[in-house]
């Protein structure tokens, strides 16, 4: 009888939607926000328990940073059915469908050691946790606000003058920050818990609790959502177009596997590394083919006209670059204070002060009419501090609770740009553009900015560290007299133990070398910092005195 009442067109004539009429709407924002948990914290792999999971599988670290970008990739993936997805409104389906397809992925994830499989699984799931947090979102927009948030995002219902796009700028500079710290918050949170699960448990658990957590979502969505039905005959995506996505998959995961096994292979020395560089050509003019003879299109080339969608690009581009010197923070625990994954997880905790920092100072500086361009400034000024902070720190006695002053630092810096990039980007930006945009942000933003910077970091790193291990080895032999008196007294140490007259001597010239490239880490990061610091300031200096003009309005409508 109830589920004869809510069978309705897309629940339009439903006053509950997406819950039945029993549900409060208190427990029911409750139960929307709950589900976002399992969307934003299930993948293919965790970062914290890479360590585990590459010894016990036996593969290097760099397959498991290749898989995680992958994720990314399926999320940049989905973008372009963003539109006629969200308008469906049949959140019981979607998420019951979603979570079922993350459950059993996660169990291949759990028991599989191909890293193909590995890679395809997150390919997936990355596709399936954009879908189900664009369609939870809209849907938790409705329900809490009675906002119907689609009508800002279809094609036709663009402000008619320019007064009414500067007021509808001006609330996405207040709503953006708060979306953008609402969804950073929650993600901290899930790389928190997936740390404490690899520290307390084995790296499969973390698959198996994840498990767990999908099961309840879909036990929470079955008692408390009723099922609606299609308000149109056909499926609002035509199939054709994942020719189009399976193209656009494999451009970006060929040019990623570039970026990350770069270093490892010797670059170009390598043919696989060669094969890539190839296929990724090949692949991306197969794409931009498609979409320019307009076969199925999914992806509107001509975005790239728009002069805000381009800085937008560079912005995302310069910030997660360098953000990669968060970095710096990670490797001075892990060699200077030789702490462990969750020690360092539970430091990265502080970078969800900083978020709230940045969100608080995006929305009263920009509710003040401050432009974008001074708040783009002192988010890379507040990330050159960050890297300052451990230029200085670097090579001190180096205090686990000062750390999470650069962590506080630069996560504040970070979410000044993230969060208002869009915002400029979006600027007087027709609605058909828009799940394009969003393509090629997550792209930029999740792959492409981060793929470019681990490479730059990790190759500079590796590069300087030998440049200081030589340097320091000259040093360090029989004629220096605190280097003589330390291995002697190892060598005496090890004699105490019972060891051979060899053992001992080897052991001690273990225990030198060791202190000789924890040093030549040490000022390898100490000096890219300082680079890094530089860097920032000339991109504040950029952004200061790059024009910002609005677009003009005839200049789409024609």
């Amino acid at each position: 009888m109830i589920q004869s009442a809510i069978s309705v067109n897309c629940g339009a004539k439903y006053r509950n939607y997406p819950f039945y009429n029993w549900v409060p709407k208190p427990l029911g924002i409750v139960l929307l926000i709950l589900l976002f948990i399992p969307i934003l914290t299930v993948g293919g792999v965790y970062t914290a328990n890479s360590g585990d999971m590459t010894s016990g599988l036996g593969i290097q670290s760099e397959h498991i940073q290749f898989v995680g970008f992958v994720t990314s990739i399926g999320m940049a993936a989905f973008s372009p059915f963003f539109y006629q997805l969200v308008c469906i409104r049949r959140e019981k389906m979607m998420c019951v469908v979603g979570f079922s397809v993350m459950y059993l992925l996660s169990y291949v994830c759990a028991v599989t050691d191909s890293i193909f499989v590995l890679a395809l699984c997150s390919l997936v799931m990355g596709f399936l946790r954009m879908v189900l947090m664009m369609a939870n979102l809209f849907t938790l927009i409705r329900y809490a606000f009675g906002m119907e948030a689609t009508q800002n995002i279809t094609p036709g219902n663009e402000p008619a003058d320019g007064e009414g796009w500067d007021r509808l700028d001006s609330e996405k500079g207040k709503s953006m920050p708060i979306i953008y710290l609402f969804f950073m918050i929650l993600g901290q949170l899930g790389t928190s818990l997936t740390a404490w699960l690899a520290y307390e448990y084995q790296w499969q658990d973390v698959y198996y609790y994840m498990m767990g957590m999908t099961l309840v979502a879909i036990l929470i969505v079955l008692v408390t959502m009723p099922y609606h039905a299609y308000n149109n005959r056909r499926f609002p995506i035509t199939f054709r177009k994942f020719g189009n996505v399976a193209v656009f998959s494999a451009m970006m995961t060929c040019g990623i596997y570039v970026l990350v096994y770069g270093k490892t292979l010797d670059w170009f020395a390598d043919p696989t590394i060669v094969r890539s560089t190839i296929l990724t050509v090949v692949f991306a003019a197969v794409f931009f083919y498609m979409e320019w003879s307009h076969r199925s299109p999914y992806f509107l080339v001509e975005v790239f006209r728009l002069r805000t969608i381009n800085m937008g690009i560079v912005l995302f581009l310069l910030l997660m670059v360098f953000n990669t010197s968060s970095m710096f923070v990670n490797v001075f625990t892990g060699v200077g204070m030789e702490i462990d994954n969750w020690q360092n997880a539970a430091l990265g905790n502080w970078s969800m002060l900083g978020y709230f920092i940045g969100a608080v100072i995006a929305i009263i500086l920009g509710s003040r009419n401050v432009k974008l361009k001074y708040l783009f400034g002192l988010g890379f000024m507040l990330i050159g501090v960050s890297a300052l902070f451990m230029y200085f720190e670097v090579q001190t006695a180096g205090l686990y609770e000062r750390m999470k002053y650069p962590v506080i630092i630069r996560s504040t810096g970070m979410m000044l740009i993230y969060s208002l990039a869009a915002v400029y980007a979006n600027q007087r930006m027709p609605y058909k553009y828009l799940s394009t945009w969003i393509c090629i942000m997550l792209s930029v933003r999740m792959v492409i900015g981060p793929g470019i910077g681990s490479a730059l970091y990790s190759n500079v790193l590796q590069h300087r560290q030998q440049h200081y291990v030589t340097m320091f080895a000259q040093d360090v032999d029989r004629t220096d007299t605190q280097s003589a008196a330390a291995y002697d007294q190892t060598a005496q140490g090890m004699r105490w133990q019972g060891r051979s007259e060899t053992e001992a001597e080897n052991m001690a010239a273990m225990s030198a070398k060791g202190k000789v490239q924890v040093q030549a880490t040490l000022s390898a990061v100490k000096e890219m910092s300082g680079w890094t610091f530089y860097g920032c300031m000339l991109s504040m200096l950029f952004v200061l005195i790059y024009p910002y003009k609005k677009r003009k309005l005839s200049a789409w409508r024609d």
